[in-house]
């Protein structure tokens, strides 16, 4: 008799910690939940850069009761980019997203966002359709604006919100995307706004994404990890970072 083999997994949730053990369980129960009434088999993979705060134990902790929980704990503070990377490198789903921890990207969307990977196409996340929830200061907000206006400009996207982050896409798609991106030395991960990148490359290979409302709710616990400075380096980066895409994607 031939072994069973596990069925593949519908969707894979990667997500990036550095203290946020007090987010953290509210994110796990928060996402299994929409598993579960959606009735999805999906599973959580958890990225710690090896958080003083006990994060890690929180997530081992919730393993017990959500056995599709999975921890990838990093010897040190590595970043952002290469948590992402080492996530989706883990990844066994045959749809990835990735949300951020502290709960800014509900999980509440992503059954929506899921179902239009269904047609081979991205479902993305937006702040800017109609009247949708954008929790956020002035001037974070005045930024995102700028920048996403100056991506459509540039990008000839189409598309409203290229920053939020929040996607949903079949796996094999996003490595079409990359391996794309690498041919043209461009690497979505190396970004803080990883979103930009990988929005003008799947417009590049005309692969069709769909925005969908998606509110960016403020964090319940702790304190945002974008310092106002901090926050307008990126945003002007970025804005040169536009052009470097564009001028490298027209060859």
């Amino acid at each position: 008799m031939k072994p069973v083999r596990p069925s593949p997994l519908d969707l894979s949730v990667v997500t990036v910690t550095y203290n946020e053990r007090d987010n953290i369980r509210l994110f796990i129960e928060e996402v299994n939940k929409v598993f579960q009434e959606n009735h999805l088999h999906g599973e959580i993979i958890v990225v710690d850069d090896s958080s003083p705060d006990g994060t890690s134990d929180v997530v081992l902790e919730l393993k017990k009761k959500y056995p599709s929980t999975r921890l990838i704990k990093r010897p040190g503070k590595m970043g952002i980019s290469s948590a992402y990377r080492d996530g989706l490198a883990a990844a066994q789903g045959n749809v990835v997203t990735l949300l951020d921890a502290d709960l800014s990207h509900s999980p509440a969307q992503i059954p929506e966002l899921y179902a239009v990977t269904k047609e081979k196409k991205i479902g993305w996340g937006s702040r800017y359709l109609g009247d949708t929830k954008f929790e956020t200061d002035f001037f974070h907000r005045c930024g995102t604006l700028l920048l996403n206006k100056w991506a459509s400009f540039w990008l000839k996207t189409g598309m409203k919100d290229h920053t939020l982050g929040y996607f949903v896409i079949q796996r094999e798609q996003l490595q079409q995307i990359m391996e794309y991106g690498q041919s043209k030395g461009i690497h979505p991960f190396d970004q803080i706004l990883y979103g930009l990148p990988i929005a003008a490359i799947a417009k590049r290979l005309s692969i069709p994404i769909v925005e969908i409302k998606a509110p960016y709710n403020q964090r319940i616990h702790g304190e945002t990890k974008i310092a106002f400075l901090w926050g307008v380096r990126v945003v002007f980066a970025d804005l040169l970072y536009t052009l470097k895409l564009a001028r490298r994607l027209r060859t």
